[in-house]
């Protein structure tokens, strides 16, 4: 039965994109979590996962392969979200670091430093039952009947009150909010209505590591923080730039040039980019992190001189 199931499986449901958070006694209020959406097939005692993308990682997540002990079922598939926490919070770039790393011999230590919890928020499948086309409501009942709470494994939490959601999740500087209706389905992809999420924007601490120029105007600044010791490029930014700072900088940006990237992770300078020694801060607001660890529609606030332990990611 589940591989009838399977073979009708494309992707998971997700939540679209909007303005503002609904209102009313029709949804329910989820934290965005900052992580990997993760489908684990549970099946005669064994466990498979698999990514947004329906591909296979398994093996990336040994702590997850004792999934069959703590879930009463059959058979079932279950819908959550990968996160690592740091100080208390999900950390993307972390996360990124375990969904990266593919090779056995480093998937230990990875456990070690990067340790992983898994958010269930959704029942797809239930020994031998497809659930999909029955209401939120309805396939959330099953999970703390079903799921052991312990260690990595938690339940999501359901609020009823999205806007003072939002701002706890605003202050905490985490990603955003998720609203969705209890008599939603499963929808697969996004053409749907039923589940709708509103993103927070952040803010990160950054060093300038050299700029672009139009002509022999500076029009972007090349964004650097610290991991583990070390500078990395994590994107430019152009807006926030007003005329009179674009002004200033190119005066004196050109003076500061060096040879050699400041960044870990460019090595080969292409053509555009100007380096310089990465000493100047900036505050950056930004919507979120993207796969390969840059800062999407990055916004300058402010200069600053920034101490350079605050400048991490």
């Amino acid at each position: 039965m589940i591989d009838i199931f399977l073979e009708k499986f494309r992707v998971p449901m997700e939540p679209r994109s909007c303005s503002e958070l609904p209102s009313g006694k029709d949804y329910l209020y989820q934290v965005k979590w900052d992580g990997i959406r993760m489908i684990a097939i549970l099946d005669q005692g064994k466990v498979r996962l698999f990514n947004k993308h329906l591909r296979e990682r398994t093996s990336q997540y040994p702590e997850l392969h004792d999934l069959p002990q703590r879930i009463d079922a059959e058979s079932a598939i279950l819908d959550g979200e990968i996160v690592v926490l740091r100080d208390g919070k999900p950390n993307f770039p972390d996360v990124m670091r375990r969904a990266n790393c593919i090779i056995n011999e480093q998937i230990g230590q990875m456990q070690i430093s990067y340790p992983i919890e898994y958010i269930l928020f959704d029942l797809l499948y239930l020994n031998g039952q497809n659930l999909m086309n029955l209401p939120l409501s309805e396939r959330q009942i099953h999970l703390p009947n079903i799921a052991v709470e312990k260690d990595y494994l938690h339940l999501v939490e359901n609020f009823p009150d999205g806007q003072a959601l939002f701002k706890a999740v605003q202050s905490m500087d985490m990603e955003g909010v998720v609203a969705k209706k209890y008599s939603s389905p499963y929808i697969q992809g996004k053409k749907h209505r039923f589940w709708l999420k509103v993103k927070c924007l952040r803010r990160q601490n950054c060093l300038l590591g050299g700029y672009t120029l139009r002509g022999k105007l500076v029009n972007s600044l090349l964004l650097g923080a610290y991991r583990d010791g070390s500078l990395f490029y994590i994107g430019k930014a152009a807006n926030g730039l007003d005329a009179d700072s674009q002004e200033v900088l190119s005066q004196q940006l050109p003076a500061l040039e060096i040879i050699d990237s400041p960044f870990v992770n460019i090595s080969r300078k292409p053509p555009e980019m100007h380096f310089i020694k990465p000493e100047l801060g900036l505050l950056v607001e930004f919507l979120e992190w993207t796969d390969d660890l840059k800062l999407r529609s990055p916004v300058i606030k402010n200069f600053a001189i920034i101490e350079r332990e605050t400048c991490v990611f």
